[in-house]
């Protein structure tokens, strides 16, 4: 056992190494996606298609491997269509600016929360329906409409204001995002999702049909009941001031880097990113490394270099070599076999004297990780004579 793991050390090259650190990276953000979204058809999906690709071809089934083979293209595209929103949110959320927001939660913003939650229960208790969009990572421009620019420092008197009914606004949306009201009069995607909405007002529908689209927090009032609901994540939560005072806490806390990167503990992310190792360094084991040795044999060109203007090689000449190489399947992948050559140096061959050159050592350009066993013909006999 210990053989075996040394020699496998010893055949890791750098660009193994990074071959697996970049599927190692992959791995790890894959299983933050779909650990962190209700997305987790998408991987398991995805990972019975692996398994019943695997067992196939262990199996040996030809029609079902054909149909692997021919058809992974109506695969993915079928993929696509499925899953086109979680993969959506996926891109989103890799490509969006937000990742690079830096720090942590700012202590200041307890203020704001406690003047959110203050004019949120007024509201409640005034059966005063309202609205309000705390954005995630996602970008939102695409699942919002129509709203008004306001750029202002969150107050009550404000906020009360916007949500009276007399206000020509009252029935939008209002965003808060970095800490401002930037958008008032939003309109919200509807929820097609009608059992998780029923008894509830347009309001919820809308707040759940957000939250389905992309990450963000959305706070509901409802002016029917003088309830208080989050949405987020596709689920409808109604809680107390209390409640929403903790649930915004946690919420504008989780936008940081530092907690993107740590997770939800260091046991967490340790734990994916050994797992996410594992798997990346079994998956170069059983599709990179190979410890079958094979041989082949080439035919390489013989050159002859350095010989005189006004001389040639006398005939017959090799033009030609046989040369059987050993090694990896994988080292073979990567061979460039018409970079291989046998180059005869003739600068010191003395007219019409022969001389007896090694085509072994005249060999160029062979990987180190393939070895010669054997060179047809082993010598070549030059004698040159004027043009």
């Amino acid at each position: 056992m210990r053989r075996h793991l040394n020699e496998l050390i010893e055949q890791i090259r750098l660009a193994d190494a990074l071959d697996i650190g970049i599927v190692t990276l992959l791995i790890y953000v894959g299983l933050v996606w779909l650990r962190h979204r209700s997305t987790q058809s998408l991987g398991v999906m995805i990972a019975l298609l692996a398994a019943l690709y695997v067992l196939a071809g262990w199996l040996e089934m030809y029609l079902t491997t054909m149909i692997f083979q021919y058809g992974i293209i109506a695969i993915l595209f079928s993929i696509i269509v499925i899953f086109q929103q979680d993969i959506r949110h996926g891109i989103e959320r890799l490509v969006s600016s937000r990742w690079l927001r830096q720090g942590t939660h700012d202590s200041s913003d307890s203020g704001i929360i406690d003047t959110i939650v203050e004019s949120v229960a007024a509201l409640a208790r005034d059966q005063i329906g309202a609205l309000i969009v705390f954005p995630g990572r996602e970008p939102l421009t695409r699942h919002m409409r129509g709203g008004v620019l306001v750029d202002a420092e969150i107050s009550e008197p404000l906020l009360l204001s916007i949500f009276h009914p007399q206000s020509p606004g009252h029935d939008g949306a209002v965003l808060i995002e970095d800490s401002r009201i930037r958008q008032l009069s939003l309109h919200l995607p509807l929820s097609s999702n009608l059992t998780k909405v029923q008894g509830s007002g347009t309001r919820h529908t809308a707040a759940l049909g957000l939250s389905e689209c992309c990450d963000a927090l959305v706070v509901v009032v409802s002016e029917e009941r003088g309830t208080i609901t989050t949405a987020h994540g596709g689920e409808l939560t109604e809680v107390d001031p209390a409640g929403l005072a903790q649930r915004l806490e946690q919420f504008l806390a989780s936008q940081t880097v530092t907690n993107d990167l740590r997770g939800e503990s260091g046991w967490d992310r340790w734990f994916m990113g050994f797992a996410s190792l594992s798997l990346a360094v079994l998956l170069w084991i059983l599709f990179a490394y190979q410890t079958a040795t094979l041989q082949r044999t080439i035919i390489v060109p013989i050159e002859y270099r350095n010989l005189a203007a006004d001389w040639v090689v006398a005939e017959p000449r090799s033009s030609y070599a046989e040369v059987t190489l050993v090694g990896s399947d994988k080292a073979f992948k990567i061979l460039d076999v018409s970079a291989i050559t046998v180059s005869l140096e003739l600068e010191d061959v003395q007219l019409g004297i022969p001389k007896r050159l090694s085509t072994e050592q005249a060999l160029t350009n062979v990987p180190s990780e393939l070895s010669v066993n054997e060179i047809v013909p082993r010598w070549v006999d030059v004698i040159v004579r004027k043009k």
